[in-house]
């Protein structure tokens, strides 16, 4: 019986690491992946021992079976979205839709490999099983075999979710890259915690909405609407002009405008914001979903989750979004990042939102390394040359890598900036890695103007979010000059930058009202010339709002006047920091509260399409 064990373990395994190999993993590079699908293979069949002799021919055959199709289903699935299959979007099969089509172009005559080792183990298995029936191991060595098989699969599966966690700590709570997880724990353990997230995050405790509950958040949206003013300033200031929206990884505001030993920190984003429209109270509203969730919040005017992405767990949702209401319009719509496409599942969330193409890692040339991947500028100068090949208009969204924690990458570009004491510090690395940032979107700005581009074309720059996280907020308080980083003083500077550029620098000057990523998408729709009232979004144009307000996924807001940090019990004037009484926000707080709720529902529910077309007959 254990030869029977090991045979179907080691076939297994080279099923496995050839499919590895064939999503990018390599076994060199882990050693963990092999601990963990060894582990894994022990699991699934530590019963096979204790199970009558005649079922366990018919069990091994099936799991063989089970574990082919999983594979191949994950290979043709990585081969059209460059990332794997999680239950989220098996649940959401429709989105499988694109995929038939061209469902037998992704088969290769290697994938037959896959079922090699039926016409090999099969007949094995039976010879090897033939000479054991002479011998009966008795019911305690069977036993005992089980035990060792699920408690050595335990423990190796354990030890290399371990090893993988020490290396990318909070891969397997986001999620955010699922290829790297499989080609680090394997995949039957990337199934199992898929399939363990799925279930605990939502899929026992979800509950469907009443129309009653639907109601409300169909009135929300209506009563939202009939407080925009009839007439909109700036409504299609650049109506029919491109729009290229520039998302800057870990761009916050504390070093707009700054400098450190005389040298401007970001000199160019500093001339454009001179001749643009800049809101200077924009604060970062994302939550565990990170760079992916300032996306979501652009592109579609939503909160992020309270727990987990919106863009992994709800990748098939129906969302109008910004590329969508610009299509509508006649736009080209292209999504531009130099990493690899299933990061974040980008590859299948783009899509989605309305993206006509993803200009991704495989894309691109890569003939400048830095850091994680392609650099800015090298990014910037293929997007460019690319945009210039599209129909136009077009809107172009664009996510930088190179500024991307722990911002230790600055060989470079070391030199470029004086940080001083700083140097080899957390803080230097930072102002250094966004001061190449800034050269970077430089370069892009010089060249739109000189190719006549810019006369055509509203500019939009943003920060993702943080840079800096909590632990270093000492390094922040002396860079800032601040003698006590209390919480209040903590929260007004989680704020990111957004520049709007239009042609002619048209209303260029700076604004005061307090908004953060999910006001960006009502802005733009209104400034290209988009009504946005029939569109379920939750953010405000800042540019005809008579207040604003930024709400954080943990419940703190900040509007005009003042900070309040919900959980806490405490308020604060927004301006001097002076303690206000918490009570007296009441109602904002009632409305901050009601608002994460709906969004939250929205999502869960996917009820966009519904409230778009109650909108649109109201």
């Amino acid at each position: 019986m254990a030869a029977i064990v090991s045979i179907f373990i080691i076939t297994m395994l080279i099923k496995l690491l050839y499919f590895n190999h064939l999503i990018g993993g390599t076994i060199s590079a882990s050693y963990g992946l092999l601990m963990s699908s060894i582990g894994a293979l022990m699991i699934l069949i530590c019963l096979i021992p204790i199970v009558n002799k005649q079922y366990r021919m018919k069990m091994l055959i099936f799991f063989d079976a089970i574990i082919t199709f999983i594979a191949v289903a994950d290979l043709l699935f990585y081969r059209y979205f460059n990332d794997v299959i999680t239950l989220p979007m098996v649940a959401q099969i429709k989105m499988a839709g694109s995929v038939s089509s061209s469902i037998f172009n992704l088969f290769h005559i290697s994938d037959l490999l896959f079922i090699l080792d039926f016409l090999l183990l099969i007949p094995l298995l039976k010879k090897i099983r033939s000479r054991q029936e002479i011998t009966k191991p008795d019911w305690i060595y069977r036993t005992s075999l089980s035990l060792v098989l699920l408690l050595s699969g335990i423990f190796l599966s354990y030890r290399g979710i371990v090893i993988l966690e020490k290396d990318q700590p909070n891969i397997l709570t986001t999620f955010y890259d699922k290829a790297y997880i499989a080609q680090n724990i394997g995949l039957i353990n990337y199934h199992g915690v898929d399939a363990f997230k799925f279930f605990k995050e939502g899929v026992r405790g979800k509950k469907t909405l009443s129309d009653d509950e639907k109601a409300k958040i169909n009135t929300w949206f209506k009563e939202k609407q009939a407080y925009m003013p009839d007439k909109l300033e700036y409504f299609g200031a650049a109506k029919g002009k491109n729009l290229i929206a520039i998302q800057v990884e870990a761009l916050q505001e504390f070093v707009i405008g700054r400098k450190i030993n005389g040298n401007e920190i970001t000199p160019n984003l500093n001339r454009l914001i001179n001749k643009s429209i800049y809101f200077e109270n924009y604060f970062c509203e994302t939550a565990a979903g990170g760079t992916s969730d300032a996306e979501f919040l652009a592109n579609n005017s939503l909160y992020p989750l309270k727990t987990g992405a919106v863009f992994m767990k709800y990748p098939g949702n129906y969302y109008f979004s910004l590329p969508k209401a610009l299509k509508e319009q006649g736009y080209a719509t292209v999504a531009m990042h130099a990493y690899k496409p299933g990061f974040w599942n980008r590859s299948v969330m783009y899509p989605n939102m309305s993206f006509d193409k993803f200009f991704n890692k495989n894309d691109l040339i890569p003939d400048e390394i830095i850091g994680m991947g392609l650099s800015d500028k090298s990014f910037f100068r293929q997007s460019l040359d690319y945009l210039k090949t599209i129909k136009e208009p077009y809107y172009a969204f664009m996510v930088t890598l190179t500024s991307h924690y722990p911002y230790d990458n600055t060989e470079s570009y070391h030199k470029a900036l004086d940080v001083g004491d700083l140097k080899g510090a957390f803080m230097g690395n930072y102002l250094e890695a966004i001061h190449y940032a800034d050269e970077s979107l430089g370069y892009l700005i010089d060249r739109l103007e000189k190719e006549g581009m810019m006369d055509n074309t509203v500019v939009a720059v943003y920060g993702d979010h943080y840079a800096v996280s909590k632990d270093k907020k000492n390094e922040l308080a002396r860079l800032l000059n601040i003698d006590d980083m209390n919480d209040y003083m903590w929260v007004k500077h989680q704020k990111v930058p957004l520049i709007i550029h239009l042609p002619g620098d048209e209303g260029a000057g700076r604004r005061s009202i307090a908004g953060g990523g999910l006001d960006f998408m009502p802005t733009i729709l209104n400034i290209m010339g988009v009504d946005g009232r029939a569109i379920p979004m939750m953010g405000r144009d800042l540019l005809n709002s008579p207040h604003g307000m930024a709400v954080m996924r943990n419940g703190y807001f900040i509007d005009d006047d003042y900070l309040c940090l919900t959980a806490d019990g405490a308020a604060f004037k927004l301006d001097s920091g002076e303690p206000y009484p918490i009570e007296n926000l009441k109602k904002e707080i009632e409305d901050m509260h009601m608002e994460l709720d709906i969004s939250e529902k929205i999502i869960e529910n996917d009820l966009i399409e519904e409230i778009r077309n109650y909108l649109l007959n109201q």
